[in-house]
């Protein structure tokens, strides 16, 4: 069988971001010039993504300068370092400009207040390498994981926007919608202000789901292991790692061409799946989602409130985190989980104290609202 974890899983679904991929390649090595923002859910596939840029590029002989930021605790400028440094630090023939900036970059302290002058050197020295660049040729530079970049590099990403898509040169900086922070706001509505395209990463839909399993199993999906890869909700990681989970369990079996999973003892080894996919949404939100997962797959979010004793307000406040990470979803006046999986695993996670409670409060809230009696009976039953 093909290994799930595979580096080299296939990259189905896409066929329209590859054609956009494409056509801006294609304008950059003519002379033009571009930006594009990706964002997507983690594990959507952004990096996927950017390695087929890269092997894009490759094929029309433009160079990719690549930087993926390392998150808190980070030097100043280690994103755009890791890009457009890289391996020339050290190097006894780099230029001028990388020279006088990888010393300035030994000698920068931590904060940007206590050494304003060197940080503004800094900046123009990053600042002309980006803008010299695209004279030695058409290249791409690509930014990933830019929610987590230093607070240096967004500063100085937040200025360049103020100049526009560099001719001969795509840009592209790629992010998830959490962590939220101001600092990555300004940086955003600098480049959509100067004409970046906005590129999202939906999950994938049923059928690519089923295509991209078919690949990694090079086998049919029986029907038991089809319905589990559905609570996936098309997140191309969460669908690696449900069959991750199922081989490790033993619990794939090959016949005729086809995989099945056979048994259910293994569907709660998932939870742990389910709960490391939203654990970078912090504490707060996952305990509301986590109450949320009590009244079902949907939800009304005054309910939630009801439940959680909480303003609606409040709730919307927290929720939206939710949203931004592609946890839940907008549907009419009520709110969808995305992936089964996650709220299975959010609600398995709850005490069993704790579950009966809510399941009680439901009850209530739900019987106030005007719900169905059979609903009602339904949280009370699981309220005993």
């Amino acid at each position: 069988m093909t290994e799930p974890t595979s580096p080299t899983r296939p990259l189905v679904g896409r066929g329209a971001e590859l054609d956009d991929i494409d056509e801006l390649l294609s304008s950059v090595a003519t002379g033009g010039g571009a930006t594009v923002l990706l964002e997507g859910e983690a594990g959507v596939g952004r990096t996927r993504l950017v390695e087929a840029l890269q092997g894009a590029a490759e094929l029309l002989g433009v160079e990719v300068c690549l930087g993926r930021a390392v998150g808190p605790g980070a030097a100043p400028y280690a994103l755009l370092s890791d890009a457009l440094l890289g391996p020339s630090r050290g190097r006894d023939d780099r230029g001028p400009v990388v020279a006088e900036l990888a010393a300035l970059l030994d000698v920068l302290p931590p904060e940007r207040a206590d050494a304003p002058a060197r940080f503004a050197r800094a900046d123009e020295l990053f600042a002309a390498l980006v803008r010299r660049r695209g004279e030695r040729g058409p290249w791409v530079l690509v930014l990933e994981d830019v929610h987590l970049a230093d607070p240096c590099t967004l500063h100085l990403l937040a200025d360049l926007a103020g100049e526009g898509a560099r001719p001969r040169a795509l840009t592209v900086m790629t992010m998830r919608g959490v962590p939220h922070r101001d600092e990555l706001d300004v940086v955003v509505a600098g480049w959509t202000r100067a004409g970046a395209r906005y590129l999202e990463l939906r999950p994938l839909g049923p059928a690519a789901t089923l295509e991209l399993a078919q690949c990694l199993l090079n086998a049919g999906v029986g029907p038991a292991l089809r319905g589990v890869l559905a609570t996936a909700g098309g997140n191309p990681r969460l669908v690696v790692d449900v069959l991750r989970t199922a081989e490790a369990c033993g619990v794939l079996e090959r016949s005729g061409g086809v995989v099945e999973a056979v048994g259910t003892g293994w569907l709660e080894e998932l939870d742990e799946v389910g709960r490391a996919h939203v654990q970078h949404l912090g504490p707060q939100v996952l305990a509301l989602l986590g109450q949320a997962s009590v009244l079902g797959a949907s939800f009304v979010v005054g309910d939630l409130a009801a439940l959680a004793g909480e303003p609606v307000t409040e709730c919307w406040r927290t929720l939206r985190h939710g949203l931004a990470a592609g946890v839940v979803h907008a549907r009419g006046d009520r709110l969808v989980f995305r992936h089964d999986l996650v709220r299975t695993s959010l609600y398995a996670g709850l005490e069993a104290g704790q579950r009966r409670a809510l399941h009680a409060r439901a009850a209530w809230a739900l019987r106030a609202a005007g719900a169905p009696a059979h609903v009602v009976a339904a949280h009370l039953e699981r309220a005993r």
